[in-house]
């Protein structure tokens, strides 16, 4: 499903990985945990090709992720970030905009499944006819996620889950998350998050 191949990441002439080569089946769970400044998000942000590899190639369902093809490689992922700013005044609104997209043609939004998510995930109902500014940062990532998974795409991105959230809801969202039929790629810090993956995969800082 997902294949990096001896990938290189250079900034400013400064090496942050070094021929990292890692293969994830279709439906693994994997978490991703290293020091800060070891090149989690680099990774996890080379998916969306927002960042390139200075040397090495990154596959996605066998197609090599390039400029000609990331539109069609984002149709089957979903990111949801560790900061969400979204330009939205009200969750239905961020919750019903990406269906509008060109890229999720043909997708429909189920509210059935919606208010299970909300459920299982300790959201309530009246939740979606809030403003944006009136829910907590741990409302939004469990929002953004419910929104993610709605789009019914194959791979999921998660960036720190877990961060924003109190013992007992991250519990639920654990809970959640592991039952999940996607294949899930996690940067965390969290190692009650990362038992619960297939396996977790560590990232050293390069020293200079």
């Amino acid at each position: 499903m997902i294949e990096f191949q001896n990938v290189t990441f250079c900034f400013d002439q400064k090496m942050i990985i070094e021929s990292f080569s890692e293969s994830i089946a279709a439906g693994e769970h994997i978490a991703l945990m290293g020091e800060s400044g070891a090149g989690k998000s680099t990774l996890m942000n080379s998916l969306m090709g927002l960042t390139h590899p200075s040397q090495g190639r990154i596959l996605i369902d066998g197609m090599e992720l390039c400029v000609g093809n990331i539109q069609q490689i984002r149709s089957r992922i979903a990111w949801v970030p560790q900061e969400i700013h979204l330009p939205y005044e009200h969750v239905c609104e961020a919750i019903e905009e990406p269906f509008k997209l060109k890229v999720n043609q043909g997708k429909r939004l189920d509210k059935d499944v919606m208010k299970t998510y909300f459920l299982q995930l300790g959201l309530d109902d009246h939740i979606y006819q809030a403003r944006m500014h009136e829910i907590s940062g741990g409302e939004r990532q469990r929002l953004m996620l419910i929104a993610a998974l709605l789009l019914d795409k194959r791979i999921l991105l998660l960036d720190e889950p877990t961060s924003a959230i109190d013992p007992l809801t991250k519990s639920k969202l654990i809970s959640f998350v592991q039952e999940l039929p996607v294949t899930l790629f996690a940067v965390t810090h969290d190692p009650d998050f990362a038992k619960i993956c297939d396996r977790t995969i560590h990232l050293s800082k390069l020293r200079h």
